[in-house]
């Protein structure tokens, strides 16, 4: 019951502190130039604004985290990156605020002004993160997303399961407190008396620090948040167990099978198929492979086996205006030695060779029927760049990017695309033919080039014969496959 009162006293105080935002600034700025406070003072209003305008976000936002916290719902790729990109921003505005100012007690002529701020701040992160945990509820899938580490949108590892400690803790309650307490009579000047209007207008100041009966009633709520949390983290740890379980088990037999192999692929090292295919492909391109001649083969659902994506050469992606990027210039010599394609192997994700993936027999490659703006194809490039190194997914999760699978890889990069998905043991997946299938009619994708058998077919057939392999019997294929011999 608290938590809803709380929510609906902040969503009053957004118009409160909006009609009163211009005076406070106004004065506050006067003021201040004559405090020698100016930078901490700037960067206190800074992140005051930004609380505002990340829980006016979240407030909007409220239909869409409905949405996705029904069960039947998967998170598509646009879902990751976009949940991914909101929390990063308000993880960090947490610990800002949280950690922000550095109080010095022998800066006396500050001292209280920086205890003011404090507060204040304190008050607002928890603002924030109460209205987070309303809005988005307790997802497990949601928590478990955000609490990866990813590199692309500077999350550390358990991110928010930190400042979620930090935020709800005895310790933070009792820290508002005593900074409230060292300063809240220093109303001596207008700066310092505008700070605690500001912080005497907030719901938790009138619900938890007006007068002693509220002090104690804090102890309460904030008992409250500590046992939600310890409720719904046994939930997140125990759907870890069973992922950790079934990823374990897919993990040995994975690699036993991948072991046996009866042949090598038919394209092998086929300077033909390599260099035709190496003048083919541009920036973003999907490459499929098919390799019957493997145990792994067999097991694998639908037609094709494997799906990499083609990153570029030195040339195209300095035309493309990426060549520079940070995560990109990592890989300047793995580019240099002609690793243009990106895939996900049971080892890692990793840079390769065209000559390396020409192990097969058959062989497509697609691309995007819209054409990407520049600015799209630069974010999908180095979304594909950000991914080298992680470790592959056996728990062939589709809704989590800490680990991923070649199929999971397209997943995350094509966010515009909405891939179908299956779901497996209580998990969510994307097989390499829920990629393959965009290339049918329909499709987010064309098949540009196309072999079977290791035997290029005609660009007038292309279509034809690719629409027919998801759906033909062996015995159809077997037979297709002999004619192009004849």
């Amino acid at each position: 019951m608290h938590i809803v009162v709380l929510l609906f006293l902040f969503s009053t105080e957004f118009i409160f502190s909006q009609s009163n935002e211009f005076l406070f600034n106004t004065l506050s700025k006067i003021e201040v130039k004559e405090s020698g406070v100016t930078n901490n003072y700037a960067n206190y209003l800074n992140l005051l604004d930004n609380h505002q305008l990340l829980q006016n976000e979240l407030i909007d936002s409220s239909n869409y985290f409905k949405k996705i916290r029904n069960k039947k719902y998967v998170l598509n790729g646009n879902d990751i990156k976009v949940i991914n990109q909101s929390f990063s921003k308000r993880i960090e505005l947490l610990k800002q605020s949280v950690n922000f100012p550095e109080i010095e007690e022998n800066l006396d002529e500050n001292l209280h002004l920086n205890n003011l701020i404090a507060t204040h701040l304190k008050i607002k992160s928890l603002e924030t993160f109460v209205t987070q945990q309303n809005i988005v509820g307790q997802n497990a899938t949601i928590n478990n997303l955000i609490n990866e580490e990813n590199g692309l949108y500077h999350q550390d590892k358990k991110s928010l399961k930190k400042i979620k400690r930090i935020i709800i803790s005895r310790k933070f309650r009792k820290s508002i407190l005593e900074t409230w307490n060292n300063s809240k009579g220093s109303n001596d000047n207008i700066l310092n008396e505008t700070i605690i209007k500001k912080i005497e207008a907030t719901s938790y100041y009138q619900n938890f620090l007006s007068n002693d009966k509220n002090i104690k009633s804090s102890k309460k709520y904030f008992r409250k948040l500590i046992d939600k949390k310890s409720t719904f983290n046994a939930e997140v740890n125990f759907n870890n167990f069973l992922n950790n379980i079934s990823s374990g088990v897919s993990n040995v037999v994975s690699n036993f099978m991948g072991i046996f192999a009866s042949r090598k692929g038919k394209l092998i090292n086929n300077e033909d198929f390599i260099n035709n295919s190496l003048h083919l492909l541009q920036p973003l391109d999907v490459v499929l492979e098919k390799t019957p001649f493997r145990l792994t083969d067999r097991f694998i659902p639908g037609y094709w086996g494997h799906a990499a994506i083609y990153i570029g050469n030195e040339i195209q992606l300095k035309k493309l205006g990426v060549w520079e990027h940070p995560f990109v210039e990592k890989y300047h010599e793995e580019i240099l030695q002609g690793k243009f394609i990106v895939e996900a192997l049971r080892s890692k994700v990793a840079c390769n060779t065209f000559k390396r993936f020409s192990n097969i027999d058959d062989y497509a490659q697609l691309r995007l029927i819209k054409e990407p703006s520049l600015a799209k194809k630069r974010e999908m490039i180095v979304r594909v760049f950000a991914q080298i190194g992680k470790k592959y997914d056996f728990g062939y999760d589709v809704e989590s990017s800490k680990k991923i699978i070649c199929s999971e890889l397209h997943y995350i990069t094509y966010d515009e695309i909405v891939f179908n998905t299956d779901r497996f043991f209580g998990i969510n997946t994307i097989t390499v033919d829920h990629v393959a299938e965009q290339a049918l009619k329909g499709g987010a994708f064309y098949p540009v080039d196309l072999y079977l058998d290791g035997i290029r077919i005609e660009d007038g057939k292309i279509f034809e014969i690719y629409d027919q392999l998801p759906t033909s019997k062996n015995k159809e294929l077997k037979k297709l496959k002999r004619s192009l011999h004849q």
